[in-house]
């Protein structure tokens, strides 16, 4: 009777261990990366970062939007802004992408994407193969305009910017002999890894591949 019990003992344990294993595996979603950090915020609230700091699972963030400076926080798991404050140019408070997510999820459905414009966001819903486009007021979270949208396609077929376009790109902030190109793909596109050495310098530009916008400047220290 102890060895049947050991023996149920022994393959409940491995069936917890087995479906742990495929949950982490499978459908554990990745976590972002810094630069992939820095792009949702800079997509979203349209501003420029200008630091970023690594704590846990969690970006901590500096950005520059029309002249004021806000802080965040973008959770890396959920790949939600978590926290929005005010750092410097005004004294009133936008709602956070996470406030403005579980506002609208609540009353119209599973939120496709987060748009903030000035101090109004754009919110696409979809519900019953349905999508609807949401504004609301960026401090109070009231809900200004509602319309039915067509759905939006999801795939990227490619760069839209050449390698020598992203080339220019990084010859216009640093001056100097291009020593290396790099193409790596993401499901936003991709970027592209232009590296630029002068005599006293020497640089890598991350330069999106849809917007031609750069992302990170990274400066050798050894130089």
């Amino acid at each position: 009777m102890r060895k049947w019990l050991l023996m149920i003992v022994v393959i409940v344990l491995l069936g917890s261990g087995t479906f742990w294993f495929i949950q982490t595996r499978y459908f554990q979603v990745e976590p972002l990366s810094e630069a992939e950090a820095i792009r949702h915020v800079e997509t979203i609230y349209k501003g420029h970062v200008t630091q970023v700091k690594k704590q846990g699972k969690t970006y901590e963030m500096l950005f520059t939007r029309d002249h004021i400076k806000y802080g965040a926080v973008l959770d890396a798991t959920t790949q939600q802004v978590t926290d929005l404050k005010i750092k410097e140019g005004q004294s009133k408070l936008l709602l956070t992408e996470k406030q403005i997510r579980q506002m609208v999820k609540q009353e119209y459905g599973d939120v496709e994407s987060v748009m903030l414009t000035d101090s109004i966001y754009t919110v696409r819903v979809k519900k019953d193969s349905k999508q609807k486009e949401i504004t609301l007021d960026g401090y109070s979270g009231e809900v200004l305009s509602e319309k039915m949208v067509e759905p939006q396609e999801q795939s990227v077929e490619g760069p839209i910017i050449t390698e020598q376009q992203a080339v220019q790109i990084a010859l216009e902030q640093l001056k100097g002999e291009v020593d290396s190109v790099d193409f790596e793909e993401t499901s936003e596109g991709g970027y592209y890894l232009v590296e630029i050495e002068t005599q006293d310098d020497e640089a890598t530009f991350q330069i999106h591949a849809v917007s031609g916008k750069v992302l990170s400047v990274t400066w050798d220290d050894e130089q």
